[in-house]
C-alpha cells in the first residue's frame, strides 16, 4: 500500500521563513491546524517544512476522496506509522471495520494507547484533511486527541474546519492555529515568484495593485504572475484576482493565447485526474506527448507532477475544472469519444477501474457493462472482490438479471467475502432466471457449484459436501467450475483431518489455477498445503511449499495475504518467532473484509500467542476479542474453538484464576463437560479436540487434574486413529506432564522417549512446545541430564528452553529448595488437593497450609498455584 510518507524533493520557489519558523513550533503544540482556502500554498509548505532537520519523527498522510472510509483510513494511517517505527502496535486496528463503527472512541483511545509506547517523539501530519467527513473517522480522531500521550502531536493541513470542536485545545493551550492570513505572500515574495516564473521585475504601483487584488493568495498570484511572463503588463491591467473568478481569467487570458493544437490537449488531458504520455497519445490520436507535457511542466502552468509516477502530471483542481467544463460545452461529443478510447486504454493497460470510470461516465450502459464483464473476471483471478461488490453494486437488480455472467461473479465475490445473506439472495434470484429459460449459458453444473462454496464458506466445518462435490470432478463439467470444486474438496479435507487426500488435491488444483490466470485461488491452495504440512509435523516442507511463490507475490495483491500467512505458519513451527511476529503486524494492515476467513483467524491468534509470550496480555487479548467479532459476521465455529483454547492456555499460564474461570464461562466449557463431550470416543473433529484441549487447561488451572486426565485421554485415543499427528503429540504431551498413573521419574522417562520414537523428534515443534505449558524446560532438562537423546540443530534451534533450563534446575528445583514438610504440601498441591485437603491429609491446620504455601510460592519464584504446577514440571528429575 503506497502511503506516501516521504515527501519528494521540493522544486525551487518562493521559501517562507517566518512560515516555517511558525510550523516548527507546532512540536510545543498537541494540534497544529493549517486552514486556509484551495491554492494557498499549504502542501508547498509543509513539503518544504519536513525537509528540515527536526528530532521528531514525522508521518505525512497525503489524504484523497477515498480516504474517507474507516478502514481504509485506518489502515493507511497504520502502515504509514510503521514505516517510521516498526515495532508499533497493530493489535488496536480493526481490519474488518466493524469495532470502528461500533465503537469510534475506544478505537481512538486505544490507538492512543498504541502510540504512547511508541519509543521518542512522532508527528502525524495529514494533508488534504477536507477529504475526511465521515463521522468514525472524525470521532475516533477527536478521542485520540483527548487521550494524546505527550510524546505524540498532530498537524492537520485542510480547506475546511476538521469536523471535531476545538474549544478544550483553546482553552487549555494546546492549538496552534495558522490561518489564510499567515499564508499570504509578502510584497518581497511576490516579486520573489516572479522571478522564478521568468517574468520581468514588478514595479511597486503594480506590486501593491496585484496584492490588493489577490490578497496575497498564491493560486491568484501565481496565475497573474504567469500571464505576466508569457503577455506582458496588459494581463496584469486586465486582472481581477479573486477565487471565483481566477478560473475564468485563465481560460480568457492565458488559454485563448495557446495555439489550436495546444489548446485541444489541454482541454482533453483535463479529463483525467492523471495523465502521462501514452494515454494523451491514444486518447487525443497524436504523436510526442510524453515530450510536450515534460515542455508544459517547464513552463508552470498549473501542470503538476504525480508523486511515485515519473512521467505522469496531473492539473491544479481549480484549473482541471474550469477545464473540464469549457470542454464539455465547446464540444460534448468529443467527450464521450474521448472517454470509450480512454476506457479501451485503460483496459487493455490493465487498469480496469480507471477503465470503467470512462465507460460509466459516458453513460453508454452497454459499453459499461462490456468492460464490468472483462473487468470481473480479472478481478475473480487477482482476488479482487471488494472491487467487484463495489461496481456490481451501483447495478439495479434489473440489470443483473438482463446478465447473468455478472451474477455468478458477484454471487462468487460475496461467498469469498463473507456476505452469505445478499449471496443467498442472489443464487435465488439467479436459479428463478434457470428455471424461467432466461440463462440458457448457466447449467446445473455451475448453480450446483455455487450452492455448494456458499455453504461451505458460510457453514465451514459444519458443511457436508462430501455428498455432492464428486460430482463436478467428472470429465464432462467445464474444466473452471471442475478446478474451483477440486480446490473447495481440499480445503474440506483439511478441515476434517484428512491431510493425505488434501494435499493430493491442492497439489493438483494449483497447477490448474496456475494454468487457468486464477493466480487468487492459487495462493488460497498454498495456504491449504502450508497448513496440511503444519498439521502433520513438516513445519519444513511448509515453508518450502510456499516461500518461492511468497518471494514473487507483490504485497499489494491479495494473493500476498494467503502466501504471507502460509509464511507465519512456517516461521512460527520453526521457532523463527520474531520474524512470525513481523510478519503477523505486517498481515494485520493488509487484511480486509475479502480475506479468506483462514488468513484471518491465522494471523490474529498466532500474533496473540507471540504477544503473549512476551509477556504483553492485553495486547494478546485484544487480539482474540477483535478476531471474535469478526467471526460473529458467520459460523465459525471451528474458529471459535480455536480462540477458546488459545484463550484458555494463555489463562493458565498467566495463573490469574479470574481470568481462566472468566474464559471458561465465556465459552460454556463446564456445560460441555457436564453435557459429556468428552465422555466416549468419537471420530476426530477439530472444534471437539480443541474445546477439550481448553477444558483440560481449566480443570488443569483450578487443581482438578485428574477430570483434566481423563479429558486428554478421551482426545488421546481419537487422534491416535488420525492424520493430525502434531495435534495428537500435543494431546499426549499434555496428558504425560499430567497423568498421575506415571507414578515413578522412570517411567515417566520411558514414556516420553517412546512418544519420541513414536512421533520423532521433528514433530516437537512450536505449537506442541506452546500448547503443552511447562513442557519445553522439562525437555531441556532431561536433555541435560543425559536421560534422553536430542539432537544438537533442535537444542540449538529451541536454545531458550535448553538455555532457561540449565539455570533454572540449578536454582530452583523443589527438592533443593523446599522443606520435607514443604515437599509433602507441594505434593498435594501437584495432586490437585484443596488446601483443606491438603491439612487433613498432611495434620496440620489450615493456617499453617496456607503458610507453607505462601513459603514454596516465594522459594519457586511463582505467584500462584497454577504457576507453581507448571513450575513443579520442569523440576522433578533426579540428576
Amino acid at each position: 500500500m503506497d502511503c506516501r510518507v516521504t515527501p519528494l524533493p521540493v522544486s525551487l520557489g518562493v521559501l517562507r521563513p517566518g512560515l516555517l519558523e511558525l510550523l516548527s513550533h507546532s512540536e510545543r503544540y498537541a494540534l497544529t491546524l493549517l486552514l486556509a482556502p484551495a491554492g494557498s500554498g499549504k502542501s508547498t509548505l509543509l513539503a518544504q517544512w519536513l525537509q528540515r532537520e527536526s528530532s521528531t519523527r514525522h508521518v505525512l498522510l497525503n489524504l484523497q476522496a477515498r480516504d474517507n472510509e474507516p478502514v481504509r483510513f485506518f489502515r493507511r494511517l497504520l502502515a504509514a506509522i510503521r514505516q517510521q517505527v516498526s515495532d508499533f502496535d497493530p493489535s488496536w486496528f480493526d481490519p474488518i471495520g466493524a469495532e470502528f463503527s461500533r465503537s469510534p472512541v475506544v478505537a481512538g483511545e486505544l490507538l492512543a494507547e498504541a502510540l504512547e509506547r511508541v519509543g521518542g517523539n512522532l508527528q502525524l501530519v495529514f494533508d488534504d484533511f477536507h477529504h475526511l467527513t465521515d463521522g468514525v473517522i472524525v470521532d475516533a480522531l477527536a478521542a485520540l486527541l483527548d487521550s494524546l500521550p505527550d510524546n505524540v502531536r498532530l498537524l492537520i493541513a485542510s480547506r475546511k474546519h476538521p469536523g471535531f470542536s476545538l474549544t478544550r485545545l483553546k482553552l487549555q493551550d494546546r492549538l496552534l492555529c495558522i490561518d489564510q492570513h499567515d499564508l499570504r505572500l509578502s510584497a518581497e515574495q511576490v516579486q520573489q515568484l516572479n522571478r522564478h516564473l521568468g517574468g520581468p521585475p514588478l514595479s511597486d504601483d503594480y506590486l501593491r495593485s496585484l496584492q490588493g487584488m489577490t490578497e496575497g493568495w498564491v493560486a491568484g498570484v501565481k496565475v497573474a504572475l504567469l500571464a505576466f511572463a508569457r503577455y506582458g503588463i496588459t494581463a496584469l491591467e486586465c486582472f481581477s484576482g479573486t477565487q471565483p473568478e481566477i478560473v475564468d481569467y485563465f481560460g480568457e487570458v492565458v488559454l485563448k493565447q495557446l495555439a489550436p493544437e495546444l489548446r485541444e490537449f489541454f482541454l482533453g488531458s483535463a479529463l483525467f485526474d492523471q495523465f502521462d504520455g501514452a494515454l494523451c497519445d491514444h486518447v487525443l490520436q497524436r504523436n510526442g506527448s510524453a515530450l510536450l507535457l515534460e515542455q508544459l511542466a517547464e513552463q508552470h502552468l498549473f501542470m503538476l507532477p504525480v508523486e511515485q509516477r515519473p512521467g505522469a502530471y496531473r492539473y491544479h483542481a481549480l484549473l482541471q475544472d474550469f477545464l473540464g467544463a469549457r470542454l464539455r460545452i465547446e464540444s460534448p461529443a468529443t467527450v464521450l469519444l474521448l472517454r470509450r478510447r480512454a476506457a479501451e486504454y485503460y483496459l487493455r493497460q490493465g487498469e480496469v477501474e480507471a477503465a470503467l470510470q470512462q465507460a460509466q461516465a459516458t453513460a453508454d450502459q452497454a459499453l459499461f457493462i462490456s468492460v464490468l464483464e472483462k473487468a470481473g473476471s480479472a478481478w475473480v483471478g487477482s482476488g479482487r472482490f471488494e472491487l467487484i461488490r463495489k461496481w456490481y453494486g451501483v447495478l439495479a437488480d434489473e440489470q443483473l438479471q438482463e446478465h447473468p455472467p455478472l451474477l455468478v461473479t458477484l454471487i462468487g465475490a460475496l461467498t469469498l467475502s463473507r456476505r452469505f445473506h445478499q449471496a443467498e439472495f442472489y443464487l435465488q434470484m439467479i436459479q428463478q432466471l434457470v428455471e424461467q429459460g432466461r440463462a440458457p449459458q448457466l447449467g446445473t453444473h455451475a448453480l450446483q457449484f455455487m450452492r455448494l462454496t456458499l455453504r461451505l464458506f458460510q457453514f465451514d466445518s459444519e458443511a457436508d459436501i462430501q455428498r455432492d462435490a464428486p460430482s463436478l470432478l467428472d470429465e464432462r463439467v467445464c474444466p473452471e467450475t471442475r478446478v474451483r470444486a477440486l480446490t473447495a474438496l481440499a480445503y474440506h479435507d483439511l478441515m476434517s483431518g484428512r491431510l493425505t487426500s488434501s494435499l493430493r488435491r491442492a497439489s493438483e488444483a494449483k497447477v490448474l489455477l496456475e494454468q487457468g490466470g486464477n493466480f487468487f485461488m492459487a495462493s488460497y491452495i498454498d495456504l491449504v498445503i502450508a497448513l496440511c504440512h503444519r498439521a502433520a509435523g513438516r513445519a519444513s516442507e511448509a515453508r518450502q511449499a510456499v516461500y518461492a511463490d511468497y518471494q514473487r507475490t507483490e504485497r499489494h495483491e491479495p494473493a500476498w495475504i494467503n502466501r504471507a500467512t502460509a509464511m507465519v505458519v512456517a516461521l512460527y513451527e520453526q521457532n523463527q518467532l520474531a520474524a512470525a511476529q513481523q510478519l503477523c503486524e505486517d498481515l494485520l494492515t493488509e487484511v480486509s473484509s475479502s480475506s479468506a476467513t483462514e488468513a484471518i483467524a491465522t494471523v490474529h491468534i498466532t500474533l496473540s500467542r507471540l504477544l503473549s509470550g512476551r509477556q504483553l496480555p492485553s495486547r494478546a487479548q485484544r487480539l482474540l476479542d477483535q478476531l471474535l467479532r469478526i467471526l460473529e459476521l458467520g459460523r465459525f465455529p471451528r474458529f471459535v474453538s480455536q480462540v477458546a483454547q488459545e484463550s484458555l492456555r494463555q489463562a493458565l499460564l498467566a495463573g490469574k484464576p479470574a481470568a481462566l474461570e472468566s474464559a471458561a464461562q465465556r465459552f460454556a466449557l463446564a456445560e460441555r463437560l457436564q453435557a459429556g463431550e468428552w465422555d466416549t470416543v468419537r471420530p476426530y473433529e477439530e472444534c471437539w479436540e480443541r474445546y477439550g484441549l481448553a477444558t483440560a487447561y481449566w480443570l488443569i488451572g483450578r487443581g482438578n487434574a485428574g477430570r483434566a486426565v481423563r479429558v486428554l485421554k478421551v482426545l488421546a485415543e481419537s487422534l491416535r486413529s488420525s492424520e493430525m499427528h502434531v495435534r495428537s503429540l500435543v494431546v499426549e504431551v499434555n496428558l504425560w506432564l499430567h497423568s498421575p498413573e506415571l507414578v515413578s521419574d522412570s517411567q515417566r522417562v520411558r514414556v516420553l522417549r517412546q512418544l519420541v520414537m513414536r512421533y520423532g523428534v521433528h514433530n516437537l515443534t512450536r505449537t506442541v512446545l506452546d500448547e503443552a505449558p511447562g513442557f519445553g524446560p522439562i525437555l531441556a532438562q532431561l536433555q541435560q541430564a543425559g536421560l534422553l537423546q536430542i539432537p544438537a540443530r533442535y537444542c540449538e534451534l529451541y536454545a531458550e528452553f535448553f538455555q532457561a533450563g540449565q539455570v533454572a534446575r540449578q536454582s530452583l528445583n523443589p527438592r533443593a529448595v523446599l522443606t520435607d514438610k514443604e515437599l509433602e504440601v507441594f505434593h498435594g498441591l501437584l495432586a490437585g488437593w484443596s488446601n483443606g485437603e491438603i491439612s487433613q491429609r498432611a495434620g496440620i491446620a489450615l493456617s499453617t497450609t496456607k503458610w507453607h504455601l505462601k513459603n514454596i510460592y516465594s522459594k519457586l519464584q511463582v505467584a500462584s498455584r497454577t504457576e507453581a504446577i507448571l513450575a513443579a514440571r520442569e523440576y522433578i528429575w533426579p540428576v
